[in-house]
């Protein structure tokens, strides 16, 4: 039977786009799920992909062409298989008049057989980084995704939380216009508008990636991997059944939210870091089980947004691998904002009263205190997927703590035609990290000798204000007992950070008293998340104190802070003694 192809949609609310990539060419034979091509719009990218199978008897476009929705693109001849994808058909009469839509069930999934020289499990920061790696190394890739390309970083992690962020950081800005001379009228928000702006930046990124993949020619799977032996993976969905002999893998599994031991932990109205993310109305109240990063980034995004936010920390303080003044900086604003810490503290049940409310129990001093709030989330770290694939089919050990697998500095797990990366190693949970593995383990498998280092591992904290650090804090540095000096500038003495009103925080520099050398900063306040890298790049060049101090900072800019925390380590600093 002959179809016509129909643009049916387009990325976001967009009626119009721009052809890209095209993959597939008059006369191809086309399976379901093929892309036939890429589609450009100002949301994105997303692929035009086949549900069909048969023969490409027409395609009207070239790549760079401006499309329309409900546009004619092309005709084919053959069957359709079900519904997947952009591609809309309709049948059409012998003269090519579409005469009506067909709604069509799922039928069998496609026999597909794969040999590639590398296969990822993973599409996370750490598994899709490793795929373009590996191409770029002219490797036959395929990469296996059980979700969405981009992994819990992408789509329920980083970036959809600094999306939050960002819509929270305008909301406080317009609330505090009458310091900047304006006038602002009743400041409304709609939590609805907000999450969709959180999803349509994580859409574009997720189609960003998608195009990537079909850049590098790497093959891409949605699907469950299953192992079936050492050297072989099989996954199945709607769609296809698929059989992939490979010559390496890379294992990016990833890692899902840990949740503590303790009762009530198994309440189904329990929140984690995800369903923070996708919450249609703003609780009331809510309690946060853990003051890390993930705890005290979602503290102060939902107490901006009007939620009385307690937190709950086990450590004696808040940020608890950060030096105390740090601390100090968030703690205050904390406070400030109306959030309620609770530092030293257990929590040890969560319980639900007849309202429906929660009652969460903790020790504190010794003794049981409570806390009552509408809405309890657990923000207490990450364990490693250890189960998403047979690991002793695959020969693959675990590290000594049997929380992660065992990796050398190539990544490589005990089995050598093997690697791991990312979450699921339990080394260093940061997406950043994660691609950096990646890096290295393509790298090895093309044949360079590039090996893992995690001397350098920059941190970036989206709290308010922002916390950026990389080497040592000063505890670190006492802990050592090195031989250390400091230099410390407070960004109320810079200037740009006057002129934007934002003058919280620091900048705080560890050196070696003989060598001169940079051992970690750390900084809190505008832009630290931003400008930690320039003290990255300081410490990884080997620059001593005096050749980083002969370096110009454009002025007026909050980068300077760095300039006079560098001669503040000689107590010779210009704007602040």
């Amino acid at each position: 039977m002959k179809y016509d192809l129909i643009i049916d949609k387009l990325s976001g609310h967009d009626t119009s786009g721009k052809v890209g990539k095209i993959s597939k060419k008059t006369g191809d034979f086309i399976n379901p799920g093929d892309v036939i091509f890429i589609i450009e719009s100002g949301k994105g990218t997303m692929k035009y992909i086949s549900k069909y199978k048969g023969v490409l008897e027409q395609l009207s476009i070239t790549e760079g062409d401006i499309i329309k929705k409900n546009q004619i693109i092309g005709k084919l001849e053959g069957e359709f298989v079900q519904e997947v994808g952009t591609a809309k058909a309709q049948s059409s009469s012998p003269q090519g008049s579409p005469k009506a839509s067909y709604s069509f069930g799922l039928a069998k999934p496609v026999q597909k057989d794969y040999e590639v020289d590398v296969a990822i499990v993973g599409g996370g920061p750490g598994g899709y980084v490793s795929a373009i790696r590996a191409a770029q190394g002219n490797k036959k890739v395929l990469i296996i995704e059980e979700d969405r390309l981009g992994g819990t970083c992408l789509n329920h992690g980083c970036i959809p939380t600094k999306a939050l962020v960002s819509s929270v950081d305008v909301l406080e800005k317009i609330r505090h216009a009458e310091s900047f001379g304006l006038e602002a009228q009743e400041v409304k928000f709609s939590l609805e508008k907000i999450m969709n702006r959180k999803s349509e930046v994580v859409n574009t990124l997720v189609s960003g990636i998608e195009h990537l993949m079909d850049t590098h020619q790497i093959e891409y799977i949605k699907g469950k991997a299953e192992v079936e032996d050492s050297e072989t993976l099989v996954v199945k969905n709607k769609s296809i059944e698929a059989t992939i002999k490979f010559k390496k893998l890379i294992i990016a599994a990833g890692a899902k939210p840990f949740i503590l031991p303790m009762e009530g932990a198994d309440n189904e109205d329990l929140l984690t870091s995800q369903d923070l993310l996708e919450l249609t109305e703003v609780p009331s109240s809510l309690t946060i089980i853990g003051g890390g990063v993930i705890g005290m980034e979602f503290a102060f995004i939902y107490s901006a947004l009007g939620s009385k936010v307690n937190v709950v920390e086990f450590f004696p303080q808040i940020l608890n691998t950060m030096d105390e003044d740090v601390v100090e900086i968030i703690r205050s604003s904390a406070i400030q904002k109306g959030i309620h810490l609770y530092e030293g503290a257990s929590a040890s049940s969560i319980r639900s009263a007849l309202d429906g409310t929660k009652i969460i129990e903790m020790k504190e001093d010794n003794q049981s205190k409570y806390i009552i709030s509408e809405k309890v989330a657990m923000a207490v770290g990450r364990k490693a997927n250890l189960g998403a694939l047979d690991l002793e089919k695959l020969k693959v050990e675990l590290n000594e703590k049997r929380n992660g697998i065992k990796v050398d500095s190539y990544m490589r797990t005990s089995n050598p035609t093997i690697y791991a990366i990312g979450d699921i190693t339990n080394i260093i949970q940061l997406a950043h990290i994660a691609s950096h593995q990646g890096i290295v383990a393509a790298d090895h498998i093309n044949g360079f000798e590039n090996k893992m280092c995690y001397d350098l591992v920059p941190s970036a904290i989206f709290t308010s204000p922002e916390v950026g650090h990389v080497g040592l804090t000063e505890k670190d540095a006492k802990s050592q007992g090195l031989n250390y000096i400091i230099g410390k500038f407070p960004l109320m003495a810079n200037g740009k950070a006057q002129a934007m009103g934002e003058v919280e925080g620091f900048v705080k520099l560890i050196a070696d008293k003989e060598t001169r050398k940079i051992l970690g900063g750390t900084i809190v306040g505008i832009h630290a998340t931003d400008m930690i890298s320039s003290i990255s790049n300081i410490m990884a060049s080997g620059m001593t104190i005096d050749q980083g101090a002969h370096v110009i900072y454009a002025h007026p800019t909050t980068a300077e802070s760095i300039h006079e925390a560098l001669l503040s380590l000689d107590n010779r600093g210009i704007h602040f003694g």
